[in-house]
């Protein structure tokens, strides 16, 4: 599994290297000085310091580096690397991932200790294999970012449907999402997930048009003032009330209430 461990100074930067599609998987990070691989779509490559390179089999890059100082590395080639790995690889092409202190002395520690592995194997040789394998392919993970597991479409549109409830009855002390989601259970950025899942639009956006609807309501069927409208709708005053109105109808709650009231047919509950 683990076919090859390299470890020590390198001086790219006057022997740059050249290799054909590599046959394995390939971690290569660069523990002190900089460096950076040479790839065909890549005239002018970046040196960099401090960084982890993954690449898959098949890739015919090289490494260059700074021509007045040296560079010291480690590296691990590999058959085959878990799935996850695999994956995200294959999506960008290869990794490149920034290492902190502690983690690029862990990475020689590594070497140093697999190198006597590779040249004179023990019966306990493939499992310490697989455990650095394990332990790189966590350390590359973990530094990309994380994604969400989808949201079952039941719990999205239970939860919307529970948000959109309690709103309604509170809708007089101008709930936040945040709060919303914390009636809910879940964190404002689940909510805002769930909404546009079942939804297909942010909360803010369907709090808000039900403040709209809900002063609609109270301008039709009752005499209540703008400034009481505003208030039982959740608006900061009559002003914010009609300035946020406007924007939706093009019309002030005044006239439209005044064209509701006179429209054909129309009867007061």
């Amino acid at each position: 599994m683990l076919r090859y461990v390299g470890l020590g100074y390198r001086r790219f930067g006057l022997e740059p290297t050249k290799s054909p599609p590599r046959a394995n998987w390939e971690f290569y990070a660069v523990v002190s000085g900089t460096i950076a691989p040479i790839l065909a779509k890549d005239d002018a490559p970046l040196l960099k310091a401090n960084m982890l390179w993954v690449f898959p089999p098949g890739s015919a890059h090289g490494w260059t580096g700074n021509k007045t100082h040296r560079a010291y590395i480690t590296a691990f080639h590999f058959g085959m690397v878990p799935p996850q790995l695999e994956a995200a690889v294959r999506e960008r092409d290869y990794l490149v991932l920034p290492l902190d202190t502690v983690e690029r002395r862990r990475l020689v520690a590594i070497a140093k200790q697999m190198r006597p592995e590779i040249l004179q194997p023990t019966n306990f040789s493939h499992l310490m294999y697989q455990g650095v394998l394990v332990e790189l392919t966590l350390l590359a993970l973990r530094k990309l970012p994380t994604l969400e597991k989808p949201l079952p479409p039941s719990l999205a549109k239970r939860t919307v449907e529970a948000s959109t409830t309690w709103f309604a009855r509170n809708l007089a002390t101008t709930p936040s999402v945040a709060q919303v989601a914390e009636e809910m259970h879940v964190s404002s950025s689940t909510l805002r997930r769930m909404f546009s899942k079942a939804r297909k639009e942010s909360p803010v956006r369907v709090f808000a048009r039900m403040r709209l609807e809900a002063s609609m309501k109270l301008l039709s069927e009752t005499t209540l003032k703008l400034d009481e409208i505003a208030a039982q709708c959740g608006y900061s005053c009559a002003s914010d009330f009609c300035r946020a109105f406007k924007t939706v109808m093009k019309l002030t709650p005044a006239a439209w209430r005044r064209n509701v009231l006179s429209g054909p047919g129309y009867i007061r509950k």
